[in-house]
């Protein structure tokens, strides 16, 4: 990845850092080199004003957190640029960044498009001409997901029990899980099961002209996997990399850059929170962790866990006004 500003120094301070860690902050150094170009001002030079313009053009600013995060990363990185005395006046303008700031960048679009409520996810599913893509987004709102979407991946007709309403998730090393679901659910589980035929581009026909219609592609059955690789000669159940290419087009036709399988889950974990606090006026400690445990998520240490759902719902209902 190069840069159009100060690449060799920025390529320099990526490579002090351990792999995962230079990957992400690569990302970061790339949104606020941009506006570096686009203002033909390295970040170390910029004024508070600049800094400030820069968080707000360039990045995403869904919450809190992702904003001290990328500021944490910009900071660290002019602090660098100073120890190699490239900074003449030395000083470090991001130093000053706190919480409050953090608050203040938040884009409160973004956190509706990330957000998502139980009546936007029946519009998206609306949508959708796939059972397949209807069903993958039901289950990631419910909390069915696991390291990588290995619980969606893994999920066998054999696994929904209708009479119950309960289906049995499993982990790739083996660990499954219950969980309580809707009849309307399973009925989707049910229907992408039965899908014969997945149909490209979402039903809607293409600019080519050779192919004016979308191409309908065969789903062989395997097993009994809920969910199979379309393709005529393709016997696969689903990968981690196609869930990854369905929800990049997922994106496109909501015209939701935001949406993720993570923001997915925590969107359920807030609508979870929600129908609580409709239904009590209040979402008490032991809720939080009970939604922890329907979500799996940080089941191992919930104490640890719950105070981060707070947050994000008590966020997204000041949002609200509720």
């Amino acid at each position: 990845m190069d840069f159009k500003v100060d690449n060799e120094i920025k390529q320099e301070y990526l490579n002090t850092k351990p792999a995962l860690t230079a990957r992400s902050d690569s990302f970061v150094l790339r949104l606020a080199d941009r506006h570096e170009a686009l203002i033909n001002k390295p970040i170390y030079n910029m004024s508070y004003a600049e800094l400030k313009e820069m968080l707000l053009m360039q990045f995403r600013n869904y919450s809190e957190g992702a904003i001290r995060k990328n500021a944490s990363v910009l900071k660290r990185y002019v602090d660098y640029c100073i120890e190699k005395n490239i900074v003449t006046h030395g000083e470090n303008r991001l130093a000053t960044f706190t919480a409050e700031d953090a608050r203040e960048y938040v884009s409160q679009q973004a956190l509706l498009n990330k957000y998502i409520d139980r009546q936007k996810l029946i519009e998206y599913q609306n949508i959708l001409y796939n059972e397949q893509d209807k069903a993958i987004l039901e289950l990631a709102f419910i909390g069915v997901g696991g390291k990588a979407q290995e619980e969606i991946i893994n999920l066998t007709i054999d696994d929904v029990d209708e009479e119950n309403r309960m289906l049995t998730l499993s982990t790739n090393d083996g660990k499954h899980r219950r969980l309580a679901v809707s009849l309307s659910t399973i009925v989707l589980i049910k229907q992408a099961y039965e899908q014969k035929t997945y149909v490209e581009n979402n039903g809607e026909i293409t600019e080519n002209v050779r192919i004016p219609d979308p191409r309908k592609m065969q789903i062989n059955k395997i097993e009994r996997y809920v969910f199979r690789v379309p393709g005529k000669n393709k016997f696969e159940i689903f990968t981690v990399n196609l869930l990854g290419s369905r929800m990049n087009r997922f994106k496109q036709w909501f015209g939701n850059p935001y949406l993720t399988y993570t923001s997915l889950r925590d969107s359920g974990m807030i609508q979870t929170a929600m129908d609580i606090y409709d239904e009590k006026g209040e979402v008490t400690k032991e809720d939080y962790m009970d939604i922890c445990d329907r979500f799996n998520y940080g089941t191992e240490s919930p104490e640890g866990y719950w105070n981060v759902v707070k947050t994000m719902f008590e966020q997204y209902k000041k949002l609200l006004n509720k």
